[in-house]
C-alpha cells in the first residue's frame, strides 16, 4: 500500500509540476492583477506610469528567457522522473501509465486541467 502511495504521489507531482511551469510560460507582458492594484494604488502620474512601462519593458525579455529555459530545464526533469517511474512498473502498469501520460493535455490559457486518479498496484 505504501508503494502505491508513493508512486501516486511521485506521479501527481511529476504532473504538478508541469501544470506550475505551463502556467509561468503562459504569463504575458499584461500586468498581473497584483502589479495593476499595486499600480492602482500608487496613484502614478502619467510620467510615471510612462517611466514605469519602460522599466517593465527592459526587464521583459529576460523575464521570459528565464521562463522559458525554466520550463525546458523543468520539462528535462520531469522526463527523467517519469522514465525511471515507468522503469518500475510491469507491463500491466506500465500501459496504465503510458495511457495516463497520453492522454495528459497542455491546458489552455486560463484553464485548470483535471486529473484523474490512477490507482497503480505494485506487487510485494
Amino acid at each position: 500500500m505504501r508503494k502505491v502511495m508513493s508512486i501516486r504521489c511521485t506521479l501527481l507531482s511529476a504532473v504538478a509540476c508541469c501544470l506550475a511551469v505551463a502556467s509561468v510560460g503562459a504569463q504575458s507582458s499584461r500586468p498581473s492583477r497584483s502589479r495593476a492594484a499595486m499600480l492602482a494604488a500608487l496613484q502614478l502620474t502619467e510620467s510615471q506610469k510612462a517611466r514605469v512601462d519602460a522599466i517593465h519593458d527592459r526587464y521583459s525579455p529576460a523575464v521570459k528567457a528565464l521562463q522559458k529555459q525554466a520550463s525546458d530545464s523543468a520539462s528535462r526533469i520531469t522526463d527523467r522522473e517519469m522514465a525511471e517511474v515507468r522503469a518500475l512498473l510491469t507491463g500491466p502498469q506500465q500501459q496504465t501509465f503510458d495511457s495516463f501520460m497520453n492522454s495528459r493535455q497542455k491546458p489552455k490559457r486560463g484553464r485548470v486541467a483535471k486529473l484523474m486518479p490512477v490507482r497503480i498496484a505494485v506487487p510485494h
